[in-house]
Formats: structure tokens, C-alpha cells, sequence
């Protein structure tokens, strides 16, 4: 806003069309987790978290995963680190469980007001350019990570796969449910569902994609059935080097592909087009670690036009940074996307 000297408003979800103007953009997400997809989440009736914890602004503290306050090394930001002292890492087997760990709380949420965090928002209203869109706490891996411990929980599924179904099973159910509730409060006015779940790295899956494919795709499968009913369009975002799952969500029904990380192995975009331009909507695909950081404007136009005469105007890419932008981008670097895109 700065670099466009528009004055920067206390709320900027009241006054966020002129920036759009600016830049040529399509439309802000206003939402509530790491894909910004959620614009409405409902309204939690628990209790808060707990000193030192925090909330971490996913609603992960709604479901027992702790956060607490973390510091960037070379930038003045605070994040929280989410997932900090796990509350199921001490579990050794299916008895020491309390039954309903999870679905217990379903009832601390109430789906009859659905609210945007950014924003005064009634979704009976919503005008012509908004998109409503829903998809919170819906993360089948990530939530049983942030619960056992990542290394616990990557361990169940190698040598304790029965604790592992378990948990994927309690979780899958929470999903599900919390997404019915979702859908019979909102499902009419919403156009948009949106999850992700990081089950890759920059070098490939980080378990076994058959394991993905036994337990958790069937959830899958049935969130993105339930969603399709009510007409929703379904994006998934999942960082990293994807071709162990991607085509198995891909069959399964998924709209969007999220964020597409170029900087991983084989995600080179004209691979990436090649192998799955045709069959699913992109979304993202300009590289936050290298390409935004280290090149000048000229180079982030060049690459934007790689897009361009990739897809051509047949539609199927949204092109966008392939995260969250942070400090050490340039800002030229990010407007260049923006003229780039509308040139």
C-alpha cells in the first residue's frame, strides 16, 4: 500500500478494493489458515489456550494442538509455532485413549455463526464479487501430526499401524462431521472448499504413497463427495515434490492444485503441465524461495510469461506466489507478477 501511496487503513479488510485496483488482481482471500482459502469459520465456545500457549489463528487450539509464540531469525515477525508438546505423544496403545478424543468437540463450535476473522462479514449478504469459501480444520496427516508429534505419528504408520489407523480413523470422522455442519450451515452460499495437508517434501512423499492411498484417501474421497453435492469447487494444497498423491487426489475429484512449488524435485512447470495442466486448475506456481527472493523483475516477468504461453487463454492456472510472501522479497518483485499477468 506504501508503494502505491494508499494509506494503510486500521482494518484492511474494509478498504482492501483499492489496492486490488492497483495491482490488477483478481480478489483478496480473507481466510483462516495457511492456504487462506477459509473465509468463514464457526464460532468456538471453549475455552482459549492456556498460558504459554496461544492461539495460533488456524483454530488448531479448538482440537487440543498447542502453539506457542515463535520469532523469525532476520525479521522482526512473530508466527506461532503450531503443534508444540503434542497431547497424544505419550500414547502407547489403542487403550489409553479416551473414546470420542476428537469428535468430543464438535459440539464447542456453533456452525449457525459462521464468521470471516477479517472482516464484518453476513454471508445471507454476500454481494456479486465475494467468495464464500469454507475448509477449516480439515487436514487428515497434519492434524494427526500436530497431535501425536510428527516423528511419532511417522513412526505409527511404519511399525504401529493399528494406533495409526486409529487416530487417522477418530480424525477422519472429526473432518467429516465438522465439514457436514459446515455445508448444512453455508453449503447454499458457498462456491469454494479448501484443505491442505503437507504430505510431501521438497524431495518426494514423506511416507509410503500406498499408505496415503489405504487410509486417508477414502476420507478424502468422501469430503470431496460431500462437498461436490452442494456444488462447491475443491482445492487442495500440499507443498513439495507431489506425484506420489497428487494423481490419486486428482481422480478423486479435486478442482485446484495448490501451490505448486517449482523448487522441488521434478516440479518443473512445464513438467507439471505437461503431466496434470489438463486435468486440474493451478494455483500458485511462482517460487517464494528462489525466484521472488534472489531474481530481479525482469526474471519474475519471464516466468510469468513461461505461464502464459503454457496455458495460453484456455484458463486452468491462477497465477499467484507459491506461498506466503515474506520480508525478504522485493516488492518490485511481486508487482512485476501483477503487470506481467495483465500485460
Amino acid at each position: 500500500m506504501d508503494y502505491f501511496n494508499i494509506k494503510r487503513p486500521i482494518n484492511f479488510g474494509k478498504d482492501y478494493k483499492k489496492l486490488l485496483k492497483k495491482l490488477g488482481a483478481d480478489f483478496w482471500s480473507s481466510g483462516s489458515k495457511i492456504d487462506k482459502f477459509s473465509t468463514l469459520i464457526p464460532e468456538y465456545k471453549g475455552s482459549p489456550p492456556e498460558y504459554p500457549y496461544v492461539d495460533d489463528g488456524t483454530y488448531f487450539y479448538t482440537i487440543g494442538i498447542k502453539s506457542k509464540k515463535a520469532k523469525m531469525k532476520d525479521y522482526d515477525v512473530e508466527y506461532p509455532n503450531v503443534g508444540v508438546d503434542p497431547p497424544l505423544r505419550d500414547v502407547n496403545s489403542i487403550s489409553d485413549f479416551k473414546k470420542g478424543f476428537l469428535t468430543s468437540r464438535l459440539d464447542l463450535f456453533d456452525f449457525n455463526k459462521m464468521k470471516n476473522k477479517y472482516r464484518s462479514f453476513d454471508v445471507k449478504n454476500a454481494k456479486e464479487d465475494d467468495i464464500v469459501s469454507i475448509g477449516t480444520l480439515s487436514s487428515l496427516f497434519m492434524i494427526c501430526c500436530y497431535l501425536r508429534g510428527m516423528e511419532n505419528f511417522l513412526v505409527d504408520l511404519a511399525f504401529n499401524k493399528k494406533l495409526a489407523e486409529y487416530i487417522i480413523k477418530e480424525v477422519g470422522e472429526f473432518c467429516i462431521e465438522f465439514n457436514k455442519r459446515e455445508l448444512s450451515s453455508v453449503g447454499d452460499k458457498a462456491l469454494y472448499y479448501g484443505t491442505w495437508d503437507d504430505v510431501a517434501s521438497k524431495d518426494g512423499m514423506m511416507f509410503d504413497p500406498e499408505l496415503f492411498k489405504k487410509y486417508f484417501l477414502p476420507i478424502y474421497k468422501e469430503l470431496i463427495s460431500n462437498n461436490k453435492k452442494h456444488g462447491l469447487f475443491f482445492g487442495f494444497h500440499i507443498c513439495g515434490s507431489v506425484h506420489g498423491v497428487l494423481p490419486y487426489m486428482i481422480d478423486a475429484g479435486i478442482d485446484v492444485f495448490d501451490v505448486v512449488q517449482t523448487s522441488a524435485k521434478d516440479m518443473e512447470i512445464e513438467k507439471i503441465y505437461k503431466l496434470y495442466g489438463k486435468l486440474v486448475c493451478l494455483h500458485g506456481s511462482m517460487d517464494v524461495q528462489k525466484l521472488l527472493v534472489e531474481k530481479t523483475a525482469k526474471d519474475v516477468k519471464k516466468e510469468v510469461k513461461r505461464r502464459k504461453d503454457l496455458w495460453g487463454n484456455g484458463g486452468g492456472i491462477i497465477i499467484a506466489p507459491s506461498h506466503e510472501a515474506l520480508p525478504d522479497i522485493p516488492i518490485e518483485n511481486i508487482i512485476a507478477i501483477y503487470e506481467e499477468v495483465n500485460n
